[in-house]
């Protein structure tokens, strides 16, 4: 990754992470590899994460490890291990790489790149809403214009009886599914409305609806959050089949679009049992993860640099080279071009996004001056070189 690529990924990251900040996050790094069975346990061994797209290996001693298919699994076993969850509320942020095996294709890749933000110890819908809202500031300081669709697949009791529904449903419609859904069927049905080749078909469109299986606390949970995203003027559209495609969620589950991204941009939702689960206190915890690869092609930026590239003929490089040290000490960007005719050293300067071309010829040399080329406007001044550093 580089050019402006890198550029896209690093004002990403920049904005994330003031937006968390002014949320009162803290940055964690948990490791790029765990012990499989942390995956295997926490995201369930019906979804395909775990089943078709983990990169696992065995090290020396023998020990399966997994490089992280997603962040937040670790983060909660680092949480747990570290000790971080003693004093409540705890809310932590990230990035970093995650690593999937997929068919690359277009905002797809098998090393792909996460941010992160999680909650833990807020047990009521404002931290749901919050975490939406988060995403929410960070989209519109980036100017990437989003559609956010959510549901309730409530606590365990109301997702036991939906389920018992959904597969009495499914019965009947078996021969119309794809062959994984109807592994996923027996395994997990859940799983056959997260479908990406059954879930724009008709017969899951007809799927029992979750929202009318919910207890009265999660039904009353799902309304605050629904509430409190109107409050703050944060539009949304209610999606009956979303479920997420990992195993921990529970409660409000939510994902976020873009007319560019073919899948999510990011998704996330409540999972107060996962810490429980996985060895620790039973906390509860929300969280939201944003592809990066996957909002890229929607953020804009200044490609042209507050730069200069100094070029010279009939200049010796050592005083192209202390005129650049001048430049750099008054904290801008600057490099001397190697090519020998001006017009091809312009060209450079062009391709390489420079604002600023620095011209040191003989007339420049002898007068001890430097000519300076806007090359966005095509302007072009002669400056006494100690009137032009002191302009810097």
């Amino acid at each position: 990754m580089s050019g402006v690529e890198m550029k896209k990924f690093r004002r990403a990251f920049d904005v994330f992470r003031k937006t968390v900040i002014l949320y009162d996050f803290e940055e964690i790094k948990t490791p790029i590899f765990e012990e499989t069975a942390l995956f295997e346990r926490s995201l369930g061994g019906g979804t395909d994460v775990v089943s078709k797209q983990m990169y696992t290996f065995e090290d020396k001693s023998g020990r399966s490890l997994t490089l992280r298919p997603e962040g937040t699994a670790g983060l909660v076993r680092a949480a747990i291990s570290g000790n971080l969850l003693r004093e409540l509320p705890a809310r932590f942020w990230y990035c970093g790489p995650m690593f999937r095996y997929e068919k690359p294709q277009k905002d797809r890749r098998r090393q792909f790149y996460q941010l992160g933000a999680e909650i833990f110890g807020e047990a009521g819908c404002a931290a749901d809403a919050e975490v939406i809202e988060i995403c929410n500031d960070f989209f519109n300081r980036l100017g990437i214009e989003y559609s956010l669709k959510i549901n309730s697949i409530g606590c365990p009791e109301c997702r036991g009886r939906y389920e018992d529904a959904l597969k009495k449903y499914l019965a009947d419609v078996l021969d119309e599914l794809c062959g994984d859904c109807r592994e996923r069927y027996i395994k997990n049905p859940l799983r056959v409305l997260d479908c990406k080749i059954d879930r724009g078909k008709d017969v899951i469109k007809k799927a029992p609806n979750f929202e009318s299986f919910l207890c009265e606390k999660c039904g009353g949970d799902f309304e605050g959050v629904k509430n409190i995203l109107k409050e703050r003027g944060i539009s949304f559209e209610i999606d009956s089949r979303l479920v997420r495609g990992l195993d921990y969620y529970t409660g409000c589950v939510f994902e976020f679009y873009t007319s560019a991204a073919r899948d999510a941009i990011a998704a996330g939702g409540r999972y107060d049992g996962l810490v429980k689960f996985l060895g620790g206190a039973d906390v509860a915890a929300a969280g939201v993860a944003i592809g990066l690869d996957r909002i890229s092609s929607s953020i804009k930026i200044d490609e042209s640099r507050e730069g200069y590239l100094i070029t010279g003929v009939g200049v010796s490089g050592g005083e192209l080279e202390r005129l650049a040290r001048l430049i750099r000490e008054a904290g801008f960007l600057c490099r001397v071009s190697s090519k020998q005719k001006l017009k091809k050293a312009l060209a450079e300067a062009s391709s390489g996004n420079f604002k600023y071309a620095v011209i040191v010829g003989e007339d420049e040399l002898k007068n001890d001056s430097v000519s300076v080329k806007d090359l966005g406007s095509g302007e072009q001044k002669t400056f006494a070189k100690e009137e032009f550093i002191k302009k810097l």
